[in-house]
């Protein structure tokens, strides 16, 4: 027989407490295996064991807010706990299992709770390593803990959910704190109320979940109370799992100029691990490690910080695996060498004290993925600067170029990579991180990287994806206030490059550690900078008050700018992203124009200046065009700048929101032509998920995929003879 009890809505911290209380007297044997349900009042945040708080949660919204924030005695990652939401928990000892493996007790629970969602109506499964999903979005979080013979296994139901609050209360990337970014966790999370379309009652969630559970493992469950040596102990619990002790102190970060700090992910979750080192004699003095990983036991982390006291950083690897080699563990996708990995991280910067950065300024560097700091130098090409280092007033602050002119230290970051025959690009841009970070990997190419702790951190994945595209890569700090110290706003304008504070690049460090490259004479000419002059045939498009910008990208931007394509020819074309003839997809373009009842033509900066013949020759087709469609409306991107909501959309393009223009003329056909391939691509991905439009890209190089229809090698001579089928 099972007892099953509810403990009502309650504070965070006396829900903890009575975790505690029941996996503490079923290790004795004193209670009956026992599915608890509960709830949360008021709301709260919620850390995984082995996390820090000040890591995970966004404390200052939080305590505006009157969100509670507590921990548990589970591992895994933060979650956020409002009113509605229904946590179910299994405490039993692991003879009603079988004695499996926790691992295998992971996935019988879960499967058992995603065959209960789908009594409800909700057509839920398992996802190792510990998710419950509908479709590939998480509709339950689960995690457990041992202790002796006994476990606890807990996990929540979203029922109703503010996505808002609940992103707003943890430490995550900002793209998903803006209305687009909600949608978008709206892709990956799901709730009860959302599949089903109504809110059950939780007598009838807490029915589903014993019936699974009875079917699933054969028990007989019944309804039962809290025993009187439970309330007791509960008593003498509660106020402890209140503490600061307990909630900011377990596990939290040593701090101080001499601490290395490193953040390593792998399938069994994120390690986040301070170590305090002598930088004379190179021996550990102490480590912390704090991460959303599950362990059993969960002391084995404590153990391996005391086990790795001084120990000289040479022999660190080989103690950590001395010390598994003696002890069993249990663990979700954790392997041994996780934890050599995740230690040795932050410990490769010491390799920078070689090249002459000072002790107390090693973690300037950031750290080093795919190989050693020394390493990963030797062969870096490519040196990726962030726009928000160069000053407001700077008109190559959102370009990929850079004057020299001596006003920021970006410029002599430029020269340092010219100098040693790497290739300099500024990334002003999320999307254009990616596609540059594909390019690389493509090419084999290493790359050194200045950014914030912050937006490594955020960005860690495609830092991570980069690797296994073939890309590895040094990534060194920067210097101010980030936005993300600024605050929720701050962020989600870097992330559409539009942060308008100026940051500093470390030169002085830089140079110690591209010490390791020799200098090469100046081969890398970049594009001598001028100012654009318009198309004379597009100058009745130009609004009268326009600004011509004093510089534009040109034709002959650095092609790094591109992404990966995996077709290079000029004579082919595309349709619903299938390779065709060039004149299959030309037939379908000039198709989809006669029949737009509202099309539009984005006119990028390729074409827009009068950067050559052919230019010139793009436009007078393109005023041609337009006489013979009066209905096609001249949309304008003369460059990438944002335009800082001053728009008329109209007439012009915001390049980080393509999609407001095309919504506000209701635009059923959108074409570009003149916009550089990595904005391209881009402007599809908002256009396809903001909009209906359909999209056809006149490409002068490989084509776009992603569009309903893309011509390859669009020159002067193709664009005629699209309009001459038109």
């Amino acid at each position: 027989m099972w007892r099953v009890i509810y403990t009502g809505q309650r504070p965070a911290h006396e829900n903890m407490a009575l975790d505690s209380v029941l996996l503490e007297l079923k290790s004795e044997g004193k209670i009956p295996n026992t599915i608890r349900f509960l709830q949360f009042k008021p709301e709260c945040v919620l850390i995984g064991y082995h996390q820090a708080v000040e890591q995970e949660v966004r404390l200052e919204y939080v305590q505006r807010e009157g969100i509670e924030v507590n921990r548990r005695i589970t591992g895994g990652g933060a979650i956020y706990f409002d009113e509605l939401q229904i946590g179910w928990e299994i405490i039993a000892d692991r003879e009603s299992f079988g004695n499996k493996s926790y691992e295998k007790i992971t996935r019988t629970i879960c499967e058992t709770v995603a065959k209960a969602l789908r009594k409800l109506g909700v057509n839920a499964q398992f996802r190792p390593r510990n998710d419950i999903e509908v479709e590939g979005k998480k509709i339950s979080g689960t995690g457990g803990v041992f202790e002796g013979n006994a476990f606890l296994y807990q996990g929540t139901i979203l029922m109703d959910v503010n996505l808002e609050r609940m992103l707003k209360s943890l430490q995550i990337p900002v793209e998903k704190l803006t209305s687009k970014g909600i949608k978008s966790a709206e892709d990956r999370i799901t709730w009860v109320k959302r599949e089903i379309g109504r809110l059950p009652e939780k007598e009838e969630v807490f029915n589903a979940i014993l019936e699974a559970l009875k079917e699933e493992l054969g028990i007989e469950p019944y309804w039962g109370e809290l025993t009187k040596e439970e309330l007791e102990l509960f008593e003498e619990k509660k106020d402890y799992f209140k503490s600061d002790e307990w909630i900011y102190h377990v596990k939290k970060a040593i701090t101080g100029d001499e601490i290395l700090y490193g953040i390593y992910r792998c399938p069994g979750g994120t390690f986040r691990v301070s170590a305090k080192v002598d930088p004379q004699t190179k021996v550990l003095q102490q480590v912390i490690i704090n991460g959303d990983f599950f362990i059993n036991p969960k002391r084995l982390i404590y153990d391996l910080e005391a086990y790795l006291k001084h120990t000289p950083v040479q022999e660190v690897e080989k103690r950590i695996r001395e010390f598994f080699k003696e002890r069993e563990f249990e663990s979700v996708n954790l392997t041994v060498d996780d934890f050599v990995e995740a230690v040795m991280f932050p410990l490769r910067k010491l390799e920078a004290q070689d090249l002459g950065i000072d002790k107390k300024k090693l973690n300037r560097v950031i750290g080093s993925i795919g190989g050693g700091l020394k390493e990963n130098i030797k062969k870096a090409k490519v040196m990726l600067l962030p726009y928000c280092a160069k000053p407001t007033w700077c008109d190559y602050r959102h370009t990929d170029d850079c004057g020299e002119c001596g006003g920021c230290t970006v410029g002599d970051l430029y020269r340092m990579a010219y100098e040693r025959g790497m290739i300099p690009i500024t990334i002003t841009s999320f999307e254009m991180l990616r596609d540059v970070l594909q390019w690389c990997g493509e090419n084999g190419y290493t790359y050194i990287g200045h950014c914030c702790y912050e937006f490594y951190e955020k960005r860690y994945e495609i830092f991570k994806k980069a690797k296994e595209w073939g890309a590895n890569g040094v990534f060194l700090d920067i210097e101010g206030v980030t936005c993300y110290s600024l605050g929720v706003e701050e962020e989600e304008k870097a992330y559409h490059g539009e942060f308008q504070v100026e940051l500093d690049l470390y030169v002085e460090d830089s140079e110690k550690l591209l010490s390791l490259k020799e200098k090469t004479s100046r081969v890398q000419k970049r594009q001598s900078a001028q100012k654009p002059v318009p198309n004379e045939n597009l100058k009745e498009f130009i609004p009268q008050n326009y600004k011509v910008p004093k510089v534009a990208p040109g034709p002959q931007e650095d092609m790094s700018r591109l992404p990966i394509v995996r077709e290079t020819s000029t004579e082919i074309g595309f349709i619903n992203g299938q390779k065709v003839s060039f004149e299959e997809a030309l037939q379908v373009a000039v198709e989809l124009l006669s029949k737009a009842k509202r099309p539009t033509l984005i006119v990028g900066p390729l074409v827009l200046w009068a950067w050559n013949e052919e230019a010139k020759k793009k436009g007078e087709i393109i005023k041609r065009l337009k006489e013979k469609y009066p209905n096609l409306n001249i949309h304008l991107l003369p460059d990438y700048k944002p335009k800082n909501k001053k728009v008329d959309f109209s007439r012009e393009v915001d390049p980080p929101n393509p999609h407001l223009s095309v919504l506000y003329g209701e635009h059923d056909l959108t074409l570009m032509i003149g916009v550089h391939c990595y904005r391209t691509d881009f402007t599809i991905r908002m256009l396809k998920k903001y909009t209906d439009t359909k999209i056809v890209t006149l490409c002068t190089l490989y084509g776009h995929p992603d569009a309903d229809v893309s011509l390859a090698g669009v020159n002067s001579k193709k664009l005629e003879m699209f309009y001459e089928m038109a």
